[in-house]
């Protein structure tokens, strides 16, 4: 992305590292690394993508049979997938130049995903996917990682990539305005622990011919004396088709030109090695690689919200299939169709795609790959679980209800379901347990908008780790249960259970009470937008500082659900010219608050943004991360995290859980989440458009949001990822049956479903046929009776 622009944008401010000189005694030396960026989906569609991938690997084979001396580089497993698939002969051309050490495969992805919103199986995933793909086929297992254009990298990364054996990393953002590093080769220690060797490219990863000889200069300049060797990157990106000739001949024939410097036709593998025998050198850096374009944590946000959903899907079909597979046999296969589905997701993973950058055609085809996976994922899950069910479950004709848990984690918490019935009054019907105790439930509000023909149902489950729960529907009376020792009350825009209290207000949530201590500030829980003048990335800032437009006011709370288990308020309400539905609930014995949000977004150049006063300044701040977490001090830049993000104060501690957003900021008192924004789309921010052309602008029209706002006394990061975990991916709940145990009624209808017409039947004559109904409906109920 953007390869020019941000090359001209570096090479005119000098932006990369302290300029130092080269020791007089020895050489620097230089390693010519041939590659060329690939973006398969920017400003183009995919089907162009294929296209420039086909046409640079045959430009990088020709050079590569003209020139001895040349070798290239080359990443990213689904390219190579195209090309073997489309161009046989061109990839045996490839496979023979990897045997002679002439072409080299880095990064050993899948694709050069966005290192900040994957979670950590996605983030598994795409390495494993290009291990895989690279072992299979050139037995090569690359173990540099390879990013050179991603938008910032998370401090959990050195873990991550350790796993799968990964000894280094190559990046080229941030840049030294950006975060100051010791040096630009480096020992990059994650959260965890591990360490891998980190390589800041400088000045860019790409170059033209007349760039090369300033190229070289910085290249030096940004060079650790102590270790003597960088890298140079060269060669066309994306289109331009790599390496040219100009680029060769000119490094070969001005090998001499840098006193004090040596060149050499390199490998990213070639300086790697270098570089562990000097390890030792190395300085250590132990924290986030990060503030690069905060505009892509939360543009585009559906593309992300079914990323990170579908994402966490696929791991659940995957969990499920290990703990619930009836035979080998059956789970090698449904493990091998999930395998297959990952691929769409770790596609669409690809940093322009998931940061939102690219143009609105090609967002198509990312919502039609992100979407194919997911339905695999469903239909996956029907096939493990409804296969278990059958084939492990004994036989009994009465409705059970059937809840799996895939998880590593136990769940402890609350399902909804919506059991069927025959489209039949609820009555006196009631949940047993697995030892035939009623299980205490409430009925609440259900989905679909056709009265009492559905009944959707709210109950407390405990389920261990890769566990399951059995529950049979028993027609009443049920037997006597004491009731819940912390029920939850509503009454008067206030909800309260056991030592969480929470108050609406006009504005949104205007107190959050715990142990009787008034966590939030004056200004509560609510939203606002915000003016955002700033182009689709946020090039030139690290956060959102324009002022803030519109105040969400004048809401109306309602309640929509009132029981001893859980109680609901909502509200409705425009903000600007955007719509807002905003809903609060809580649970019996949580100290959590579940917000869901539902917007109609029709907003230019503004932000939607959630912001939470606090009573007093927190004390620290803490965020999820793929795989782990970080701790993070307070400021006004923007930051992206993965499932939840947490502050600390005087004995307690407030964490938010969600799936659907992923950058939040605390300054100060007031801790604050971005949901949407609405910059024209793949817009680098020039104002002077042509205004006939017919132009769109970002995360338009109905977008949801669900958070968990939950109190703890300390900070649990382990319990954090595990609630977010099963937020994201709940227990499979389905109903089963071996054989229906329903009476017989002859020819008689479910009366249900079919009474409710009769009134309105008769209004238009169809007394007979109607009366005729309604005799069959009587004689079953008396032989019922």
């Amino acid at each position: 992305m953007i390869m020019l622009f941000a090359m001209r944008f570096e090479l005119s401010e000098h932006v990369f590292v302290t300029h130092i000189s080269t020791n007089a005694m020895s050489k620097t030396v230089v390693h010519l690394i041939a590659n060329a960026h690939l973006d398969p989906i920017w400003l183009w569609n995919w089907q162009a993508g294929v296209d420039e991938a086909l046409a640079t690997f045959r430009s990088a084979v020709d050079r590569c049979h003209e020139y001895p001396e040349f070798r290239y580089t080359r990443g990213e497993a689904w390219l190579y997938e195209w090309v073997e698939d489309l161009d046989p002969g061109l990839f045996e051309a490839v496979r023979e130049l990897i045997a002679e050490g002439r072409w080299s495969i880095a990064g050993g992805q899948w694709i050069q995903p966005d290192a900040n919103l994957p979670t950590a199986a996605g983030w598994r995933k795409q390495i494993a996917l290009g291990q895989q793909y690279f072992q299979d086929r050139f037995g090569i297992s690359p173990k540099i990682g390879y990013n050179v254009d991603t938008f910032g990298h998370p401090a959990t990364l050195p873990d991550l990539l350790d796993e799968f054996g990964y000894r280094g990393y190559v990046f080229h953002r941030p840049n030294e305005s950006q975060v100051k590093l010791p040096a630009q080769t480096f020992r990059w220690r994650g959260t965890g622990g591990a360490e891998i060797i980190g390589y800041r490219i400088a000045p860019a990863y790409v170059t033209r011919s007349d760039e090369l000889h300033g190229q070289i200069d910085l290249s030096v300049k940004a060079t650790d004396p102590a270790f003597g060797h960088t890298m140079m990157f060269y060669g066309l990106g994306n289109h331009g088709g790599g390496p040219t000739k100009a680029n060769i001949e000119w490094l070969l024939s001005h090998r001499d030109a840098f006193e004090g410097v040596e060149m050499r036709f390199s490998t990213v593998d070639d300086f790697y090695k270098e570089a562990e025998a000097r390890r030792e050198i190395l300085p250590v850096v132990d924290y986030e690689l990060q503030k690069t374009f905060p505009g892509c944590y939360s543009v585009m946000h559906d593309i992300k919200q079914i990323q990170h959903r579908g994402e966490r899907m696929l791991e659940q079909a995957e969990e499920l299939a290990r703990a619930f597979a009836t035979d080998n046999q059956n789970s090698d296969a449904t493990l091998g169709r999930i395998d297959q589905a990952w691929k769409d997701l770790a596609f669409t993973q690809f940093h322009d795609i998931l940061a939102g950058t690219s143009v609105p055609t090609s967002c198509v085809s990312t919502r039609n790959m992100q979407g194919r996976a997911m339905i695999v994922a469903e239909e996956e899950i029907v096939r493990v679980s409804r296969r278990y069910a059958r084939v492990k479950l004994p036989g009994e004709n009465v409705q059970r209800l059937v809840l799996l848990n895939g998880s590593s984690d136990d769940f402890d918490g609350y399902i909804e379901c919506e059991p069927f019935i025959d489209f039949d009054d609820w009555s006196d019907r009631w949940f047993a347990d697995e030892n035939g105790k009623p299980v205490p439930f409430q009925l609440v509000t259900p989905e679909a908008n056709a009265g009492d023909m559905t009944h959707r149902v709210v109950l407390p489950a405990h389920i261990a780790a890769s566990g399951q729960r059995i529950l049979k529907l028993l027609a009443g009376p049920a037997p006597h249960s004491p009731a819940h020792p912390d029920p939850v009350n509503v009454a008067a825009g206030v909800i309260s259970a056991g030592d969480l209290q929470l108050e609406t207000g006009p504005q949104g949530i205007a107190s959050l009470k715990w142990q009787g201590r008034d966590l939030l500030g004056a200004e509560g829980l609510s939203l606002h937008l915000r003016e955002d003048h700033g182009d689709t990335w946020v090039f030139h800032e690290t956060g959102f500082n324009e002022d803030i437009g519109v105040r969400l006011n004048e809401l109306e709370w309602i309640v929509e659900d009132a029981g001893p288990l859980r109680s609901r308020l909502y509200a409705d309400q425009t903000i600007g010219d955007s719509k807002i539905r905003i809903s609060v609930t809580v649970l019996a014995g949580k100290p959590e608050v579940h917000l869901h949000l539902q917007v109609v977004f029709a907003e230019r150049y503004k932000m939607l943004q959630m912001p939470i006063q606090l009573a007093t300044k927190p004390d620290g701040w803490t965020s999820g991360l793929a795989g782990g977490h970080v701790e993070r001090t307070s400021g006004s830049d923007e930051m992206p995290f993965c499932g939840w993000d947490s502050i600390q104060g005087d004995h307690y501690s407030l964490s938010l859980h969600t799936p659907d957003a992923y950058s939040s900021r605390l300054h100060d008192d007031v801790w604050q989440f971005s949901l949407l924004r609405s910059p024209l789309m793949a817009w680098t921010g020039d104002s002077e458009l042509d205004p006939a052309f017919v132009r769109r602008h970002a995360d338009q029209g109905w977008h949801d949001f669900h958070f968990i706002l939950r109190v703890d006394e300390v900070l649990d990061p382990s319990r954090c990822a595990s609630i977010s975990a099963h937020q994201a991916k709940p227990p499979v709940v389905f109903d089963h049956y071996v054989g229906m145990n329903r009476p017989a009624w002859g020819n008689a209808p479910p009366r249900r479903l079919w009474t409710p017409d009769i009134p309105h039947a008769r209004e238009l004559g169809h007394m007979k046929h109607l009366d005729s109904i309604a005799d069959q409906g009587r004689n079953w109920e008396e032989s019922s009776e």
